[in-house]
């Protein structure tokens, strides 16, 4: 099984609102909430918590091992959480414990094999749960991207692609390929510990091999909100290879 789940952060800005989700998450994450100094980033911090609650929630009483086997061969599409959605979901439950392994991946304390990830950015907290490992990353499509940033991201095939698109075409491919890279690397534990420049993303094959490893989780694409790019990288693959047109070509 892989469920993905999308949350605006806008209301988390509202006190009244804030109060109520704070008392709904774990405790690791308030904590982190209130030494950040920008209300946006804590808005999407608390949203990134309050959605990975409402997820455990609704998969932990359907799980089962024989579930967590089975893969739609589909592509998947994130189900959009409001935040009163949330809350009143979630106070019928205690909050989450989670811990981080020696790498610093965070799991869920007593959820034996349900995994999650979560990544926000602008305006959304994404969150991916699954019988299998994995990772995922939302990425706004800022304008003007960085040319520095573009060597240290991209790795020389992908370069080679970039430089002959055209201007209007550059943003798109840029950040679709960098939402694959942190995908990868969040799915197999390995951070920004990885270089991203070593790393290709293959959309039409599904899949990102690390090229100096050999390495490789299967890739794909999930239907994101207006200027983002939103990728998931798993250890087994939730649909066809090739089942449906990659964003980027």
């Amino acid at each position: 099984m892989l469920k993905l789940y999308l949350m605006e952060a806008e209301p988390l800005l509202a006190n009244e609102n804030r109060i109520r989700a704070l008392e709904l998450i774990e405790r690791e994450r308030i904590v982190r909430i209130e030494r950040m100094k920008q209300e946006q980033a804590r808005a999407l911090s608390l949203a990134a918590g309050l959605l990975l609650a409402y997820a455990v929630s609704q998969e932990k009483m359907l799980f089962s091992h024989s579930a967590a086997c089975q893969y739609e061969e589909k592509r998947p599409e994130p189900v959009y959480v409001s935040v009163e959605e949330a809350i009143a979901v979630l106070r019928r439950h205690s909050p989450l414990k989670t811990k981080k392994t020696s790498g610093g991946k965070p799991f869920l304390e007593g959820s034996r094999g349900l995994f999650f990830n979560l990544s926000h950015s602008g305006a959304y907290a994404a969150c991916a749960v699954s019988g299998r490992e994995v990772g995922l990353d939302i990425q706004q499509c800022v304008q003007r991207v960085n040319p520095a940033v573009v060597e240290r991201v991209l790795h020389k095939e992908e370069k080679r692609i970039y430089a002959n698109l055209p201007e209007k075409e550059k943003e798109a491919f840029f950040f679709w390929h960098w939402a694959a890279k942190e995908a990868y690397v969040k799915c197999t534990g390995e951070g920004l510990s990885n270089s991203f420049s070593g790393l290709l993303a293959d959309w039409k094959g599904g899949m990102v091999t690390d090229t100096r490893e050999g390495k490789s989780r299967k890739l794909c694409a999930v239907e994101a909100p207006q200027g983002y790019a939103f990728a998931v990288c798993t250890e087994e693959v939730p649909m066809r290879v090739g089942a449906f047109d990659t964003p980027i070509v």
